[in-house]
């Protein structure tokens, strides 16, 4: 299909002639670049290639009559018949394959380039109605639809299964953030920066992870993607192979966001569902004439964590001006793109009064980031080699504050953790109950800095596009950081100490790329060429770190052979081959490189005294304050590479890809050890009748201690090892029954575990004494899971244009979910005695001693048995309905239908069920 305008400019008595055109989509207006375009005469040829504007010319052909023929992937081809008789110019505009004009494709789209990405525009987005950017990635391979979590953070996943439990159930493990955290958030060209994130409560109040300090934790988890809004976004395409070399400070992909910057109507959008309302807000403004353009976009969210109640709920607003402002002159033209955005998110968690004792526990966190961000685009259009300067520049501000009260009731009498300097001193009880309030002020700073150029060359079989330029980053936390009260500490368990924010140093990293693009016509071939590197350095930190002004290169590299058009019935069949390797390298946030002081109390005496505890309890402890930060922490390095083949014949497209990811430096708190000494006082010894006050250390007999004490530190400890088939599935419409059939899914493997030996210590005892004060076993085996999951989406898409009607039903079968616990040699390799703090080889000898025999950890041969969940089938309903000019309404039901056959699971029934989700959403055009 091609729509064409051709106009010819009178030339008299000439020997050739030239011609000229410009190649668009017939929808979206945008230029198609690197199309084939051919002019055959007998067994005459010409052959060229677009440009990136969609332009092609042939500045010197014979007069006479031609074949036009233009191929481009997943595009009908375009043929006509021309006479030149002189100088002539052609538009045209080429329609996808199988897709007729008014046709809303409802699926994301595979990318037909280089790298492997999906694609999803407006029209995606407005059929599926999000709540949160979390929604998106449902139309990712390998992903299904998910309930919105709002009660904890919305962590990102690509091309894996994330961590799970023995059960097989997804749970959130901080020695795998690198996964999120290695994702890079695209926003208009300014990246989303949350490395200087340090809003958490140290010291550990929870064991389980269901606390909501744990659930809501995003340090060192990248972007929480509750706070993003779909609701101003055009565009959006999720890279998960080999990014370009342009784009770095990542291990896993990225997330590229265009918004809305042309004129729209005044849109209104109301959402409701079974846990939130949403309302968006837009408009689109234009100065005709003045190529300028103003949006103006606002939205607010009200979720339910539980629609049953009240006391728990998750509030955002978002707010956002974009301005778009061309100049054109004779020699340059400059596009401007500035923005303004502010984002609030607000967590609250309260405990009910009518049923708890504990009436006053609250849990509340806000998020208000405010940003600008400035993208200069210049061009000159008489250059011949220099396409494009661009400088992109933006800061964003933070006030975040998590707030906690808590009621404690100690079960005995506790010590306060009061110390702030070395040395011994004596401790404050926590005898009562009282009302504990932490704050936590965060105030992270980041800025962005970035230049490029990008050049070009080309020839009638060939075209060579390079692009080169530096990026800086910046990230400082000028917080007060934790405020609280010692005497009154919010865990019995506490053992941290207040730390201002604003004392730590700013993060700076420094990078480079350079980058060239070639594609080749090689007969009837196509080869598409992409290799760069990029450099990344962090600056501005104490000789003392390993990383200072180290540079690491990432090697990137992608490649395409497109087979000639192979006619089928009247229709061309594409094939295409494509493959990448590369390096992607993340640096360490501020949390990783600048912890907490570690404080270490060991209590020497520990008297209570039962007749007059106030009075006469005496509580004596010797502090050490370590360092324990990792000086030689190394950035995350993920290597990747990946093979997809790609056919598309008369609108159908089938697109299968293999690829594999290792990534072994991932960080981690890894445990470490060191002897300490310490006085053990009798309190037996003190008599009670006798006191007058608290007891003297004078008085006590004591003995001379080393004890093993553990810490945690940052390291590259943990590997991920990723590997899976992706593949999707696209046919042409099929006019009788108006509907297209969408398939994808994915089969993945991904492996997590340590990639460095581990200390563990054992619960045993000895001779009164526990085997972990005098030695500590360090065990270097595989403590991790391999997880599996194969998934495939069923999708029908029927669209009614003159009924104005869009209906889809997906079918999500998760064929199976599989685990199983990594094989360990419970022997450990090495062990530390407190007596010196060395390591020594563990030895048979050592597996005789009467206490060093305890290192040696068994497990039961069923701890290793494959742990699998067999086939569960959802059913999805969506549908939208066009009223009138001004109302669409749409409806959504997941889940309406399912299939849970029971299990077992050592030896228990399993018994499986699911509640459906469903809401509804009307949009207002103006």
């Amino acid at each position: 299909m091609g729509i064409e305008t051709m106009y010819s400019v009178n030339v008299s008595q000439v020997a050739t002639v030239s011609f000229e055109g410009v190649i668009s989509d017939i929808g979206s207006k945008d230029p198609l670049s690197f199309a084939t375009v051919q002019l055959l005469h007998g067994d005459e040829v010409h052959s060229v290639l677009s440009k990136d504007n969609g332009v092609f010319s042939f500045p010197s052909v014979h007069p006479g009559d031609y074949i036009l023929r233009i191929t481009y992937v997943g595009y009908d081809r375009y043929e006509k018949r021309v006479t030149l008789k002189r100088d002539t110019k052609l538009t045209v505009k080429m329609a996808p394959s199988g897709n007729s004009l008014n046709e809303i494709v409802v699926t994301a789209r595979e990318s037909q380039g280089l790298v492997s990405s999906s694609k999803i525009n407006r029209e995606m987005m407005t059929h599926l109605q999000p709540t949160s950017f979390s929604d998106l990635l449902e139309l990712l391979p390998g992903n299904i639809s998910k309930t919105p979590s709002m009660g904890q953070v919305n962590s990102i996943q690509l091309r894996e299964t994330g961590t799970l439990n023995s059960s097989g159930e997804q749970y959130s493990n901080p020695d795998y953030a690198i996964t999120s955290l290695g994702t890079l958030f695209l926003v208009d060209g300014a990246p989303l920066n949350g490395d200087a994130n340090l809003q958490y409560i140290p010291g550990g109040t929870s064991s389980d992870g269901t606390s909501p300090e744990s659930l809501r934790n995003m340090t060192n988890k990248g972007v929480d993607m509750r706070t993003l809004t779909t609701d101003d976004i055009e565009s959006v395409e999720i890279v998960r192979g080999i990014p370009s070399a342009e784009y770095g400070n990542l291990t896993s992909g990225m997330v590229n966001i265009k918004r809305v910057r042309k004129a729209t109507p005044l849109t209104a959008r109301f959402k409701a569902d079974e846990y939130s309302k949403l309302f968006s807000v837009g408009k689109g403004f234009t100065v005709p004439n003045h190529d300028f353009t103003l949006n103006v976009d606002g939205v607010f969210l009200d979720s339910k964590v539980d629609p049953r109640n009240n006391l728990e709920n998750y509030k955002r607003v978002n707010f956002s001006v974009r301005i778009s402002k061309l100049w054109r002159r004779d020699k340059w033209e400059m596009t401007w793109t500035p923005s303004a955005d502010y984002t609030g998110s607000f967590d609250n968690v309260k405990t009910d009064p009518n049923l708890s004792y504990q009436k006053i526990d609250k849990y509340k966190s806000s998020y208000n980031r405010a940003s600008l961000t400035n993208n200069f685009k210049w061009t000159f259009p008489w250059l011949k080699w220099i396409k494009t300067v661009n400088l992109d520049a933006s800061v964003s501000a933070q006030s975040d504050q998590l707030k906690r009260t808590k009621l404690i009731s100690p079960q005995r009498a506790t010590v306060a953790p009061t110390g702030k300097e070395p040395g011994v001193h004596d401790g404050t009880y926590l005898f009562s109950e009282y009302v504990a309030d932490y704050l936590c002020d965060g105030k992270p700073v980041n800025a962005f800095l970035k230049a490029k150029g990008e050049f070009g060359w080309e020839g009638a079989k060939y075209r060579l596009n390079a692009k080169a330029g530096g990026e800086w980053n910046y990230s400082k936390n000028f917080g007060k950081g934790q405020v609280y009260d010692l005497s009154h500490p919010i865990s019995t368990s506490w053992g941290a100490r207040p730390r201002a924010y604003s004392d730590i140093p700013a993060l700076q990293n420094l990078s480079f790329f350079l980058e060239g693009n070639t594609l080749f016509l090689l007969g009837k071939n196509k080869l598409e060429l992409q290799v760069g590197a990029r450099s990344v350095t962090q600056i501005g930190m104490s000789e003392r770190y390993l990383l200072q002004g180290k540079p690491y290169i990432d090697p990137r590299a992608n490649a395409q052979w497109s087979f000639p058009a192979i006619p089928v019935a009247g229709k061309d069949l594409h094939i295409s081959i494509s493959g990448g390797y590369g390096v992607t390298t993340k640096m360490p946030t501020l949390d990783y490189l600048y912890p907490d002081l570690w404080y270490n109390d060991i209590v020497q005496l520990n008297y209570y005294d039962v007749n007059k505890p106030l009075e006469y309890s005496r509580v004596n402890i010797i502090t050490y304050i370590e360092d324990i930060t990792n000086y030689d922490l190394k950035p995350a390095r993920n290597h990747k590479w990946e093979v997809r083949g790609d056919i598309s014949f008369e609108g159908n497209r089938l697109s299968v890809t293999y690829f594999h990811e290792n990534l072994t430096s991932g960080f981690r708190t890894s445990s470490f050890y060191a002897p300490f000494s310490y006085r053990k006082y009798d309190h037996s010894a003190v008599d009670a009748s006798g006191l007058q006050g608290p007891p003297a250390l004078e008085d006590i007999p004591y003995t001379d201690m080393k004890a093993l004490n553990g810490y945690r530190q940052s390291a590259n400890g943990s590997r991920i090892d990723k590997q899976g088939i992706e593949f999707q599935f696209t046919s042409q419409r099929i006019s009788a029954l108006r509907t297209a059939v969408v398939i994808n899914g994915a089969w993945f493997r991904s492996v997590y575990t340590n990639s460095r030996p581990m200390f563990e210590t054992v619960a045993d005892v000895v001779d009164n004494r526990p085997v972990s004060e005098e030695y500590v076993g360090l065990y270097d085996w595989n403590d991790g899971r391999v997880n599996e999951q194969f998934n495939t989406n069923f999708q029908l898409d029927t669209q009614i244009p003159e009924w104005g009607l869009i209906f889809s039903t997906s079918v999500q079968c998760m064929w199976f979910v599989s685990t199983r616990v990594m094989w360990k040699n419970g022997v450990p390799v090495s062990y530390m005695a407190a007596s010196d703090g060395k390591l020594y080889p563990y030895t048979e000898e050592s597996a005789a001693d009467p206490k060093l025999q305890f290192l040696i950890k068994t497990y039961n041969d069923d701890l290793y048995k494959k742990q699998t969940i067999p086939t569960a089938v959802y059913v999805n309903l969506k549908a939208t309905k066009t009223i009138g000019k001004w109302l669409r309404l749409s409806l959504f039901a997941n889940r309406i239908l399912d299939y849970l056959p029971s299990y077992k699971m050592n030896g228990l029934l399993i018994r499986r069920n699911v509640d459906p989700y469903f809401g509804m959403e009307l949009n207002f055009t103006l």
